[in-house]
């Protein structure tokens, strides 16, 4: 069996969480400062790419046996190692100043979720406390701290963000579960500016917050550390599911061996479409009797997407795969391990001032050979970002690669490949899967009766039958489409903008409509009980079904991506 690359395309028709996905706004100020970090209608047609010189003979197969034998040569066994329930590792003994006499930087990547999650208070506890041992050892860098767990991206001195590291573990027992990713000897200004820990619904922005996400505790997937999952991605019975954003794997992916696994990349722009892409009866289809790996780029991504993907496996009665694996320390620890590559293709995209990672005893010119990514504007190919380019399709906006001669282009001409193909978001038309688990439930732990309130402001609306169109008011008077699609979760088939009658102005309200009744119960349901912001303000959302002879569209709609303009 061949290894194929997977890319998911929707039919010709017209054409936004962590990592995890993190927002377009931070990566344009990474880029433009040069230092900065980081449906209803049926699931997209599948269409398949084999890799160059794909074969199903017999000589392909003992190519993956030669390959795989060629490459664990080179490998770093003990960086493929996790610090799991381990020291620290000691200061490098050889670790001096950087190339301009500077004091070199050391960043650290990790994560860690919390199951039960932590109450209000005690997130608001962790919040403060992370936030302090920051400044104590001098750390700086990006966190997300949510009442399910802590990601972080940090750097400081070498003592620093060790000291940082041990502290987190001397507060909370469960920190020596963490697998501290540490790379020292950083140019100094690789260093974050400053500090920010945001408080946040989700470490990933899948959607699946509180009752809805996955359980860890639960997931019967398994973590492969890097050798052995290099290995795995020689067996042709596996598939191997790239879960980062579309962007992120155009410059760069693992290349199983020819014979190998098959790599599927979905055409997933924002994380809150992968659930959507894993609940579609063509992924499932795809995946039915495979052994299914998945990789990140540190790891955190994929502990949630597995256990999604092992519990949508547990509640499809037709639906069973092999096994579930993923790579702990994602391509961040494999290519410490494989230094010269192993099966890995391109640059891996990060989010930290050092924009992309490659293997450390990669040669230039080969990095050059594995360039797949082209211009978005002259078409040549090319594979690094720079210069904050994003998508021109207002529904789009991820970032695009723009070559060095085509920086002063047409922003019009600069479109993502998904979109220059008539990607039309049919993922984000298709419904996330809705499994409760109550252990994750966010509220439960607290002394009061949340269900009570929850019933109480269900009550509200208790009049109203579920329909596809909803109204949400109190919105920001500053806002487009494209925001209240983020916020929401889901696809604005239709919107209207809902302006005085008198005054023509618009003031916060407006009529809109998503794919299924589903997708409506649920931001009902969630806005009653969590509450849904934009701005700091708090949505005001309730069914909004049409009344005997309303005419929906209203006669003469436009689809306006913001509020029109009144001249007075």
């Amino acid at each position: 069996m061949a290894n194929k690359k997977v890319v998911f395309e929707e039919s010709d028709e017209d054409v936004d969480e962590e990592e995890e996905a993190v927002p377009t706004k931070k990566r344009k100020q990474q880029q433009q400062q040069q230092q900065e970090d980081d449906g209803e209608e049926g699931a997209p047609k599948q269409k398949l790419k084999k890799s160059r010189g794909a074969s199903e003979s017999s000589q392909a197969k003992i190519s993956a046996s030669d390959a795989l034998e060629q490459t664990l040569r080179d490998a770093r066994f003990e960086n493929a190692r996790p610090i799991i329930n381990k020291p620290i590792p000691p200061i490098p003994k050889d670790l001096g100043l950087d190339s301009n006499g500077e004091e070199p930087t050391t960043l650290a990547l990790f994560y860690q979720y919390i199951e039960p999650p932590w109450t209000t208070k005690e997130h608001r506890q962790a919040l403060r406390f992370v936030t302090e041992l920051g400044r104590k050892h001098g750390v700086t860098g990006r966190g997300r701290c949510a009442q399910e767990g802590l990601n972080c991206t940090m750097t400081g001195s070498a003592k620093g963000m060790r000291g940082f590291c041990q502290g987190l573990r001397d507060w909370m027992p469960i920190f020596n579960e963490t697998d501290f990713k540490l790379t020292d000897g950083l140019e100094h200004r690789k260093k974050f500016k400053a500090l920010t820990v945001r408080k946040v619904d989700e470490l990933v922005a899948y959607g699946l917050e509180g009752a809805f996400a996955p359980s860890l505790s639960k997931n019967a997937a398994e973590n492969l550390e890097a050798d052995e999952y290099h290995k795995m991605m020689a067996d042709p019975d596996a598939v191997i599911i790239d879960v980062r954003n579309v962007y992120e794997s155009a410059i760069g992916h693992f290349q199983p061996p020819e014979g190998g696994a098959e790599l599927i990349i979905p055409p997933v722009r924002h994380s809150f479409e992968f659930p959507r892409w894993f609940n579609a009866p063509e992924t499932k289809e795809k995946l039915q009797g495979k052994k299914v790996m998945m990789y990140c780029t540190g790891g955190i991504r994929c502990e949630r997407a597995t256990a999604l993907m092992d519990q949508i496996e547990k509640n499809t009665d037709e639906f069973e795969t092999q096994g579930i694996y993923h790579c702990r320390g994602g391509i961040e620890r494999y290519m410490k391990t494989f230094p010269k590559g192993g099966f890995w293709k391109g640059r891996n995209y990060l989010f930290d001032r050092r924009l992309e990672q490659v293997p450390e005893l990669k040669t230039h010119e080969d990095l050059e050979k594995d360039v797949e990514s082209w211009c978005s504007v002259c078409r040549k190919p090319w594979g690094i970002y720079r210069g904050a380019k994003t998508c021109a399709v207002q529904e789009c906006k991820i970032p695009v690669i723009v070559c060095d001669d085509c920086q002063k282009a047409d922003p019009k001409k600069m479109k993502c490949p998904l979109c220059a193909e008539g990607d039309h978001f049919a993922l984000r038309q298709l419904a996330p899967p809705r499994l409760v688990n109550v252990e994750n439930a966010t509220n439960k732990r607290k002394k009061v009766d949340r269900n009570v309130i929850a019933s109480a402001k269900r009550a509200k609306y208790a009049n109203k039958d579920p329909s596809t169109r909803i109204f949400v008011g109190k919105l920001p008077l500053a806002v487009d489409v494209n925001k209240i699609e983020k916020t929401l979760g889901s696809t604005v088939q239709v919107l209207e903008w809902i302006l005085d009658r008198e005054t023509q102005h618009f003031y916060g309200s407006v009529f809109l409509e998503v794919p299924s009744i589903q997708e409506a119960k649920w931001i009902v349901e969630k806005a009653a009980t969590k509450g849904f912001r934009i701005d700091g303000k708090r949505l005001r959302i309730s069914f909004a079904p049409l009344k005997e002879g309303e005419q929906w569209p209203p006669k003469g709609h436009q689809h306006l991506d913001r509020p029109p303009l009144t001249l007075t």
